[in-house]
């Protein structure tokens, strides 16, 4: 008996044996298998630097992932990765999105959270260009830093708390933001990490202080993370830093600044003219440049070279923005139809989330102002004043002012430090806690007293300024253009006609015997009579055209873009309406008549112009027009006469 259990006993483990290498056998064979229909990773990135076009990236790493079925998470995640950043490259915004979402879902279940950190980071970078809602892509970022956090990958973390610092951009969280970078800073002093992070903790505390309006601070900081990355040599994002500092000059009307910015991004284009979406930003920036400083022509032809080059930019919220700039600039310019059409297409556009408020205000205004609804309009403007006086009490606001001096204290620190290793700057912080209280109260008061007195400031000089400047330009009795204006808007025109190959015609009048009104009626009446001449002209010329007062009952008009015969007939027509109808000024009827001199310049006319300025070429032309109107004097009055080079 005993002998038989031993012989099953020896017989069962025998079995086992077998067993467990059939199993053995079949497990290094299934292992084979997979291993045989997985592709290696390091070769397809290796293959993935070889191929330049992203359509054909795309393919080749569909391809892979046809041939991973039995490959693990990690890696199916990876080449999602590398698909969403080819799909990316290739402006397939929505898709790169959905790989990133699928790499994210298959790296929850790993444990190896790096690559899910950089998951987390591009697709919120993807949220970012498509809505520029920090409600949508910071969760992403959050996420990124919590995992980040928990790594012993130092660069990836100072990325995480980099981006997530534009999350607190607020005056309210200003704060919060500052301290992830202050502790990027932390971390890359201690790793002494490579001039790109740095590079990147810079430009976000730019963007940081230049959302909240220091713009002086933020400048500094977008021009130190531009010399970062010009050691790292990395073209693109210097392209960028010179796209920020470009904003910058201009917040601070440093104009000599933002030329030198605009003349380093047209040097960078030439080096990499592979980047398509390049040409957008730079002529949106050349357009901003010359708004800024009331050149309207130029800087509608920058915008509308930007607007024709939009279609390579991948930044929804950079091509609206050219849209409502470019609607300013065609209200500012007075082509109150173009300014219209252009806000419209503003107002309707994709990336208006995100865009300024008082360039939404502003953009709202022109509409309705071109539809003809001035009272809505002026609702929409005054909303604009309203969001600017805003903007200055955040800017002087003591809680963001206290939190970025005490930021600027740590970057100088180890700024300085960067470049003299042995200096040490601890006597910064000698005193700052002595009477801390006190101090804190007496800036608040100081702050608070600026802020009121910046506002009411601010407000008054841009009412005064525009008061100024419309009774510089205006004549107090008609209402229209003054002598000095009217000059000057004429040399101008003239100088935009010659260049557009397009007739400019000059209509003069003045009122006959004007001086038997004055003896017969008095002064008063006389007055009325000048106004009312103007008011009944007006009717007859286009908006867009101007009608000065430049002599006591001389008046001239400036027709960009008429020819001869119109100029002509829009005369006559002038003539017409005053001398048919008497006028009535408190029950005295006075009839009078005008007398009128036509003037034409065209491409014949400025071929023959010698090199001197529009302002000459425009002092001739009146001068033909003033013989025009005698000839038409001397010849019995109420008439139109043309000038004519035999004359």
């Amino acid at each position: 008996m005993f002998n038989l259990a031993a012989i099953i006993t020896r017989q069962f483990v025998r079995y086992c044996a077998v067993f467990k290498g059939i199993a053995l056998l079949a497990y290094l064979y299934g292992s084979i298998s997979i291993a045989a229909n997985s592709p290696d990773l390091s070769l397809i990135e290796q293959d993935l630097t070889r191929i330049d076009v992203p359509a054909k990236k795309i393919d080749y790493i569909i391809q892979q992932l046809s041939l991973i079925s039995h490959g693990s998470a990690e890696e199916k995640a990876q080449l999602l990765f590398h698909l969403a950043a080819a799909q990316q490259q290739n402006k397939q915004l929505d898709k790169a999105f959905d790989s990133y979402s699928q790499a994210i879902d298959l790296l929850l279940a790993t444990p190896k959270p790096s690559l899910l950190v950089k998951a987390y980071l591009a697709r919120s970078l993807i949220v970012s260009l498509q809505t520029n809602d920090y409600k949508q892509y910071c969760p992403d970022r959050i996420n990124a830093v919590k995992l980040a956090r928990k790594q012993s990958d130092q660069d990836l973390l100072v990325h995480a708390l980099a981006q997530t610092a534009y999350c607190f951009n607020q005056a309210d969280n200003f704060d919060i933001g500052l301290l992830h970078l202050s502790e990027a800073l932390d971390i890359a002093k201690k790793y002494q990490l490579a001039p790109d992070k740095l590079a990147m903790i810079f430009n976000a505390t730019a963007a940081v202080y230049r959302d909240n309006h220091l713009h002086r601070q933020a400048e500094e900081y977008f021009q130190q993370a531009f010399n970062h990355w010009q050691q790292a040599d990395d073209k693109k994002s210097m392209f960028n830093m010179l796209h920020n500092l470009v904003g910058e000059a201009i917040m601070l009307t440093k104009w000599k600044r933002a030329d030198d910015y605009l003349k380093q991004m047209s040097a960078l284009m030439v080096q990499m003219k592979n980047n398509k979406d390049l040409p957008f930003f730079y002529y949106f920036n050349q357009g901003r440049y010359h708004l800024g400083r009331q050149e309207y022509s130029s800087a509608i032809q920058s915008f509308e070279m930007a607007n024709d080059a939009s279609t390579e930019a991948e930044e929804a919220l950079f091509v609206t923005e050219n849209l409502g700039l470019l609607a300013l600039s065609l209200f500012h310019y007075q082509d109150i139809a173009s300014a219209g059409q252009t806000a419209e297409r503003f107002l309707n556009s994709d990336g208006l989330n995100g865009q300024s408020a008082t360039l939404i205000e502003q953009v709202r205004a022109i509409y309705y102002s071109s539809e003809g609804d001035y009272f809505t309009a002026l609702e929409y403007l005054f909303s604009a004043i309203a969001v600017e006086k805003n903007h200055i009490e955040q800017a002087v606001s003591n809680d963001v002012v206290l939190a970025s001096l005490n930021h600027n204290v740590k970057m100088t620190q180890y700024e300085n430090q960067l470049l003299e290793k042995e200096l040490s700057i601890n006597q910064l912080n000698l005193n700052s806690q002595i009477d801390k209280q006190r101090i804190t109260k007496l800036s608040m008061f100081i702050f608070i007293v600026i802020a009121a007195s910046l506002a009411v400031l601010v407000i008054f000089l841009i009412y005064s300024r525009r008061q100024f400047i419309r009774r510089a330009q205006t004549d107090f009795l008609t209402g229209i253009a003054n002598r000095r204006f009217t000059f000057q808007e004429g040399q101008k025109r003239l100088q935009q006609c010659q260049e557009h190959h397009q007739s400019l015609a000059l209509i003069m009048f003045d009122i006959d015997h004007f001086k038997k009104i004055n003896d017969q009626f008095g002064h008063d009446i006389g007055d009325k009579a000048i106004a009312a001449a103007v008011g009944r002209s007006q009717s007859y010329i286009k908006q867009t055209d101007i009608i000065g007062r430049i002599g006591g009952e001389e008046f001239l008009c400036i027709l960009p873009n008429v020819d001869t015969n119109e100029a002509m007939q829009i005369a006559e027509r002038l003539r017409n309406v005053i001398a048919e109808q008497p006028f009535k000024f408190s029950g005295v009827t006075v009839g009078f008549t005008i007398s009128l001199g036509v003037a034409v310049a065209s491409n014949s006319t400025y071929s023959n112009w010698d090199h001197d300025s529009s302002e000459q070429h425009f002092a001739d032309l009146v001068k033909k027009a003033d013989l025009a109107m005698y000839q038409a004097k001397n010849q019995g009055r109420n008439q139109v006469q043309l000038y004519l080079e035999s004359v």
